[in-house]
């Protein structure tokens, strides 16, 4: 959840608009409270799709058929206005992460909870295809795991942006990799294109990655066109049914109730379906909306009132006054000045600075928030140069024994001024030895760790910490390919972090590389990092996010 900008609606209908959720194609995504207590997701549409009435024709269609679509894991539809100056729809709020999060924070699911999650999202496309509709748009970010079992979102509305006069703008239907062949080739789609989706979104559960990876757009819409998906890390029980879900055939994909029938009796069970890392995430989310609810509930403080003022004496002036004669005696006391006020706080000195260094004290980020972290690697293969350095430090020390001098008998540098053969074996031992010693050393660091929640990003080695909260970063991203590849961030006021002996940092077109995405494993740990690391700052840096730069 993210705070309201001063842009946002602070009411939409009976609704009270607390915090940001999100943002997709279609607009704004709020949580809001109905004045009867009522915790809801609002979506409000975007002003420029608003402004087109056949967009609100088909809306208000779609909408009044999204609201009666029933069933356990659909988010059901509570209220909806499409005469509305900017259309919004109202759904039933659930405290948890959607699938894209869940799977990018903390990887593939096990075996048990894809079954779980199957019969759930099959028993959904059951009600949202009796009440007539085709979901067109099932991927895991519209997927919400509940406490109690996953919730199918979006259902039904995406259609409501098939016309030509919308796709004209550049609106992309449908996310490349998790559509059908028949979204993508413009034939017919049915209640069979949201079962291929199913199998997609299933695949990437238990897997990590889409079936058709993550390319380019081009060559996912070619792959689901034409290419055959890859299910060779998906569990061996569940590899049939996705199979037979990811069929280029519609007629030869099995329909959601042959898919319950086959995944047999394993729907979610309480909170006990979900990995025990999701379902904490679950309770912060919980908690988060509780502590979102409490501080909107605080009444805004009151004006204090002024004491009333005594009325002022009134004063008499006179033109001539006759002398009086003072009376004999001594002089009357002057009255004791007024005292200060008991009412009135004065603070000390000493509580003064205290507040002024509290004001200017900047916002921690949270180490212990929601949000994946990351490690940088290289232990192994720093271990591997020990041995190897070692191995041709001992081979050349034993051939020098035999040709009858000693490695380390002289200053190797001298070798620079006498270029003879046994100076440069012993330059060449020196520099095995210099190798040897510097790897052992990397082996022995620890990894540099790099933490991103909703407050900003922390990176911290050997007990040291770098904090840069979002507020004070203009732009973020991605930036980099291969080994190169890092995290740079532009702050709000120009400068750039400094860089320390733990934290090398790098200047980058006016900003910062800060942490090596690159240094975190081979070539396939290191695609799946990038991937995690762009997945949290589109989650937590929102507004800030960068996804453009390469």
């Amino acid at each position: 959840m993210q705070p309201l900008l001063a842009s946002d609606p602070t009411r939409v209908g009976d609704y009270r608009l607390l915090a940001r959720l999100g943002r997709g194609a279609m607009g704004g995504v709020y949580l809001g409270r109905s004045r009867g207590g009522r915790v809801v997701a609002v979506k409000v549409i975007r002003a420029d799709l608003a402004e087109d009435p056949e967009f609100r024709e088909r809306f208000r269609r779609e909408a009044d058929a999204a609201h009666a679509v029933g069933g356990f894991w659909t988010a059901a539809v509570v209220n909806a206005d499409p005469d509305a100056e900017q259309p919004w729809l109202a759904t039933e709020y659930v405290p948890g992460p959607t699938l894209h999060q869940a799977v990018a924070d903390h990887g593939a699911l096990p075996e048990e909870t894809v079954r779980s999650l199957g019969a759930g999202l099959a028993e959904a496309l059951v009600a949202i295809h009796n009440a007539g509709l085709v979901h067109r748009d099932l991927k895991p970010a519209n997927v919400l795991l509940g406490p109690d079992g996953p919730r199918v979102i979006d259902f039904g509305i995406s259609r409501a942006m098939s016309g030509h006069a919308l796709t004209a703008t550049g609106i992309f239907l449908g996310t490349p990799g998790f559509f059908s062949p028949e979204q993508t080739l413009g034939t017919d789609v049915g209640p069979p294109s949201d079962v291929f989706s199913l199998g997609a979104v299933l695949a990437f559960a238990a897997t990590g990655c889409g079936p058709f990876g993550e390319e380019s757009t081009a060559s996912l819409l070619y792959k689901v066109a034409h290419g055959e998906p890859h299910l060779d890390e998906a569990p061996e029980g569940l590899r049939p049914l996705l199979a037979e879900c990811l069929q280029k055939d519609p007629a030869a994909r099995p329909t959601p109730t042959q898919m319950l029938d086959r995944i047999g009796e394993t729907s979610p069970q309480g909170s006990g379906w979900l990995p025990p890392t999701i379902t904490a995430v679950i309770a912060q989310h919980a908690t988060e909306l509780q502590r979102t609810a409490q501080v909107s509930d605080t009444p805004p403080p009151q004006p204090v009132a002024a004491p009333p003022q005594a009325p002022k004496p009134v004063t008499q002036t006179y033109t001539q006054a006759p002398p009086v004669a003072a009376p004999a005696g001594p002089p009357a006391p002057a009255p004791a000045p007024a005292g200060p006020m008991r009412d009135k706080i004065v603070p000390s000195p000493a509580q003064k600075r205290r507040t002024q260094s509290q004001e200017q004290r900047p916002p921690r980020v949270r180490r212990d928030g929601p949000g994946p972290e990351f490690r940088t690697r290289g232990r192994v293969a720093a271990a591997m140069w020990v041995a190897t350095f070692a191995l041709l430090l001992v081979a050349a020390t034993y051939g020098a024994r035999e040709m009858g001098f000693s490695l380390f008998g002289r200053n190797p540098l001298d070798s620079l001024s006498d270029p003879d053969p046994v100076a440069v074996l012993r330059l060449g031992a020196f520099l095995l030895l210099f190798g040897a010693v510097w790897s052992f050393c990397r082996m022995l660091a620890p990894s540099l760790r790099l933490k991103v929640n909703g407050d900003g990003v922390v990176v911290h080695r050997f007990g040291l910490t770098r904090e840069i909260p979002w507020h004070q970063v203009s732009r973020v991203g991605v930036v980099g390919r291969g080994k190169s590849t890092s995290l740079a961030v532009w702050m709000a006021d120009g400068s750039v972090p400094r860089s320390t002996p733990w934290l090398r940092v790098r200047r980058y077109h006016g900003g910062a590389r800060i942490y090596p995405v690159g240094a975190t494993g081979g070539w396939i740990s290191r695609r799946q990092e990038s991937r995690r690391l762009r997945g949290a700052l589109d989650q937590y840096a929102r507004g800030r996010y960068d996804s453009r730069m390469l």
